[in-house]
Parts: C-alpha cells; structure tokens; sequence
C-alpha cells in the first residue's frame, strides 16, 4: 500500500485541499469533497490502491457551499429552500490552478452535485483526460440542453446514474 501523504492548504482564501497517494505521481486525481467524503477518504484511497498498479496522488478540494461553489449557474431552490448561486466558474478556476504542471494526467471525479461540477468542467476544459460523475445532479434546471451545445473534452467518461421515476398515484 502506498503511504499517503496529507497536505493541507488553502486555495484563495476558501476551498481546503488534502492530498493523499504519492505526491510526485504522474496520475493526479481531483475530487470535490464534503465532511462526510472527508471521513471516508482513507478507504477511498485503499479501494484504489487495491483496483490499480498505478502511483497516483487523491487531491481533495472541500466545498464549504456546495449549492453555491459547485452550480454552473444560479436558480432558485429545486428541491428544499436553498437557492443556487452559481459560482462554478470561480470554483473552476481554483480547480485549475492544481492542474499547471503539463507532465501530469488530471482526471476529476464526483458524486451528485459535484458530479455535476465534474461534468461541466469537463464541458469547459481539456485539462481533464478523464471525468468520472457518480449520481451526477443532471436534474439541475438547464444542464442537459448545456451538454447538448458543450460536449465532454475528456478523453475518458464514467457515469453511474440511478433513473428514479415517480409515479402519479392520484389515479
């Protein structure tokens, strides 16, 4: 098992970056992260090490505002009383100011509404050679005809997606 490394820093003033695996990896993945991601970082990297012979380096970034930091555009709520903000474009660039050094392969990863953010940087970028959104939010108000006219840049995709239908049970 590689030892991980664990680097903490912050990137303009906001986000929170951890960074685990090996620090002069040429494979780099990005990963935006709540608290409860947080916790179960140590596995997640295990289960990594465990499905590749590979080195990479796991860098974290923490989303304090998730409906804010991670929406492509504002809205008002669409499930809850919480409104999006629509700061991804500020969050981006964050994102890229850890992708500069052109001898690494950048992939970024996320789960619901940071799979959402996964995608649409992978829409606006060619830093990212793969994206992998589980659950991604594509229900968010406009995505689907955005990646219709901003097609992935990444060379590889992974989507995992659970379709949930609700049913009319008034009839």
């Amino acid at each position: 098992r590689l030892a991980w490394t664990d680097f903490r820093r912050e990137i303009m003033g906001k986000m929170h970056i951890q960074e685990y695996g090996d620090p002069k990896a040429s494979i780099v993945l990005i990963q935006m992260v709540d608290d409860h991601d947080l916790e179960l970082m140590e596995k997640e990297v295990a289960a990594i090490e465990a499905a590749t012979s590979f080195p990479f380096r796991l860098i974290t970034i923490k989303v304090n505002h998730w409906n804010d930091d991670l929406s492509p555009w504002g809205c008002q709520p669409v499930f809850g009383n919480v409104p999006f903000a629509g700061k991804a474009e500020r969050t981006m660039q964050e994102v890229l100011l850890l992708t500069e050094n052109k001898d690494k392969t950048y992939l970024i990863g996320g789960y619901s509404l940071s799979g959402l953010f996964a995608l649409w940087i992978a829409g606006r970028t060619d830093r990212f050679v793969g994206v992998a959104a589980a659950s991604p939010s594509i229900w968010f108000p406009d995505f689907i005809p955005y990646m219709r006219e901003n097609p992935l840049r990444a060379e590889h995709i992974y989507l995992s997606y659970i379709f949930c239908c609700f049913l009319n049970t008034d009839n």
